[in-house]
């Protein structure tokens, strides 16, 4: 049976991991793997304490996060998380009731034993299949087995084969080992005979597995060791009372000056940058804790013999160490708002939540001294670890991070997103932002989109399961990437050409985020200009250049809101009269504005030449209601009457209509 049994998994594992992404497989492994365990252990009867299949619950939730989510965060850590969590699941289930120290102690013998005592499972097969009339396997007889075992995997090769063409169910449960039948080559063959070693190798280790669990542990041998460390330990205690005393002495300072600087922040002078104060030594205090941490442990062992003082010094350690504690969640949280988040700064604020978790036990266990310290401190690990894998890290790091006011760092999303955060980017591009947030995160989507192939059963996966259900048109997504990167580089070569020849910039002004209007001469020939009229727009990201025009050397142009803008021109080559235009279309094109005629009181009627002679019509200004107020006067140089008088037009339709009010002075 346990041959069998170990064989099933090895083919088994092989079927679900060989060469092939983790998803929903792990989660299969998880029930049948366990199941055929569970299955010998019980017809056995080595099952004693089923305290131990409570492990189940963080090894099920675990194995569930690979067909779950996409991100990798906790890709290789539940691999080796789900080792540790079996290994202690298998010693509690076979062994009677003890500390959990001392099963934590006996599932790292089983793993060691597991990996390193293989003669045994080899030994154990070769007493079970025994030839007739031998009791030795000899030279012949190994050179039978390897003889059947070629020939069982040609022929097994060749059925499966055959079935697959048959049903494509079945095909995909071997889809590398047909495709090794199609094209034999070198490379096929090894790979097969690697596929085979592995399955040889880890049916050694599962059944080396079984048979550790199938052995009855001396009861009387129980790993008490952890007490002999605590026998005559501290006689002489000085060391660590003085310890103690200077740790708590520190800390009190250290917190007073945490609370009054970091908390309060009072006591903080006017050259004291604040904010990088608050934003270092996060690192540092959380060791700290960690040492603290430790330190509690090892001289709470002294509560035993009813050292008081070490108590109570230990729970002033332990109350200093929790404002250490918040303080560098504090400075980490600081940090994260200057830089933003990433799984490193996400994961230490989980292990200082953590940590502060764990000082409930802690306390527990300095009052009362056969409190089960370690148990209850794996309780709280393990959840935390389990609700660190299902909370989905990632769109939490992506969400802060894209919403952030300051500078936002693409580079390290575009790195860390998976298919979990499609949609999150998705929306996110819906909203008023800038065409280079819109570039940056067309890159994540169709490097997503792009790189999402088609998935293996046993690589199943909700969130790419998703994804896929989406049918996204990846042309589509990479067709606008590249038409926004087009315009992203028009204008950063249009800013270039702006720095490099300022002199060149006729006219400049930004009229709101999402309007700036550039004039540039681009060619001059004697008194006549060619001028490019451009624009910023979606928050100044966008350059488009809307027109290119023909003006003398001496006009000017002014820009208002919603495409709105006038260009003074002036008709004759010395300015002694202009036409005023106006563009409604950010200077596309551009029409004569027709004044009426006005009736001229101010004049000088006495001189025939000087009737209606305002004639030369300069931009507009605008009035805080809206009104737009031209003044016309005669000639550029305003020669009449000593410049002392002009025509005033208004419109209160920006610019469609205009009326004469009359002459002003």
């Amino acid at each position: 049976m346990e041959i069998i049994g170990s064989l099933i998994l090895a083919v088994f594992q092989s079927v679900l991991f060989y060469e092939k992404h983790i998803g929903i497989s792990m989660l299969i492994f998880a029930f049948v793997g366990n199941g055929i365990i569970f299955y010998i252990l019980k017809k056995k009867n080595k099952i004693i304490n089923s305290n131990g299949f409570l492990l189940m619950i963080p090894i099920i939730l675990l194995s569930s996060s690979y067909f779950i989510f996409a991100n990798k965060a906790f890709y290789i850590a539940n691999v080796l998380v789900l080792i540790i969590l079996h290994c202690l699941m298998f010693a509690i289930i076979t062994n009677k009731k003890d500390y959990l120290k001392n099963h934590i102690s006996k599932a790292i013998a089983l793993f060691s034993n597991t990996i390193f005592e293989y003669n045994a499972s080899i030994e154990y097969v070769k007493d079970n299949i025994k030839l007739k009339n031998t009791k030795k396997i000899d030279r012949d007889n190994i050179k039978k087995i390897l003889q059947a075992i070629i020939i069982v995997s040609i022929v097994v090769g060749i059925v499966i084969i055959l079935l697959g063409s048959a049903d494509s169910l079945f095909a995909n449960m071997f889809p590398d080992v047909s495709s090794i039948f199609e094209n034999i080559n070198l490379v096929n063959i090894l790979n097969l005979s690697l596929r085979l070693l592995f399955i040889v190798i880890f049916s050694i280790l599962f059944l080396n597995l079984i048979l550790k669990l199938k052995i009855k542990e001396n009861d009387d041998e129980d790993l008490e060791y952890n007490n002999s460390m605590e026998k005559d330990n501290n006689k002489n205690p000085f060391t660590l009372e003085l310890l103690l005393i200077s740790l708590n002495i520190i800390y009190f300072v250290f917190c007073c000056i945490q609370i009054s600087s970091l908390f309060a922040k009072i006591n903080i002078t006017a050259d004291f940058d604040y904010a990088e104060y608050a934003r270092t030594g996060f690192f540092q205090l959380m060791f700290v804790s960690f040492i603290n941490f430790i330190i509690i442990i090892i001289s709470n062992r002294q509560t035993e013999n009813k050292n008081k003082f070490i108590r109570t010094s230990n729970i002033f350690l332990v109350i200093f160490t929790i404002i250490i504690v918040i303080s560098s969640m504090y400075r980490m949280h600081m940090y994260e708002l200057e830089f933003g988040l990433t799984y490193l700064r996400a994961f230490v604020f989980i292990i200082l939540f953590t940590e502060i978790l764990l000082f409930i036990p802690t306390l527990l266990y300095i009052f009362k001294a056969k409190f089960d310290f370690v148990k209850w401190c794996m309780i709280i690990i393990l959840s935390i670890y389990c609700t660190a894998n299902f909370i989905n890290i990632e769109k939490i790091i992506i969400a802060k991070n894209i919403n952030r006011d300051e500078d936002i760092d693409y580079k390290y999303i575009y790195k860390i997103a998976t298919e979990d955060s499609y949609s999150l980017l998705e929306e996110k591009l819906k909203e008023n932002i800038s065409i280079d947030e819109k570039v940056e995160i067309l890159k994540i989507l169709f490097n997503i989109a792009n790189t999402s192939d088609e998935i293996k059963w046993q690589e199943f996966n909700i969130s790419k399961f998703k994804l896929k259900e989406k049918n996204i048109n990846v042309k589509k997504l990479r067709d606008e990437k590249m038409h926004l990167e087009d315009l992203v580089t028009a204008r950063k070569m249009f800013l270039k050409k702006v720095s490099e020849n300022p002199q060149n910039t006729i006219y400049n002004e930004k009229i709101n985020e999402n309007e700036e209007y550039y004039v540039r001469r681009i060619d001059s020939a004697m008194s006549s200009e060619l001028w490019s009229i451009g624009k910023l727009t979606d928050k100044h990201s966008i350059y488009t250049e809307t027109n290119q025009i023909d003006v003398s050397g001496a006009s000017k142009i002014k820009f208002f809101e919603n495409g709105l803008g006038f260009l003074e021109k002036p008709t004759t080559i010395h300015c002694l009269a202009s036409e005023l235009l106006v563009t409604f279309d950010s200077g596309e094109t551009f029409q004569k504005i027709d004044f009426p005629i006005g009736e001229f009181t101010l004049s000088n009627y006495s001189k025939e030449e000087w009737q209606n002679c305002y004639d030369y019509y300069h931009l507009p200004t605008k009035l805080d209601d809206g009104t737009l107020v031209v003044l016309a006067s005669g000639g550029y140089q305003d020669t009449y009457n000593n410049a002392k008088i002009k025509a005033k037009y208004i419109s209160k339709d920006n610019g469609h209509s205009w009326e004469f009010v009359g002459e002003v002075t």
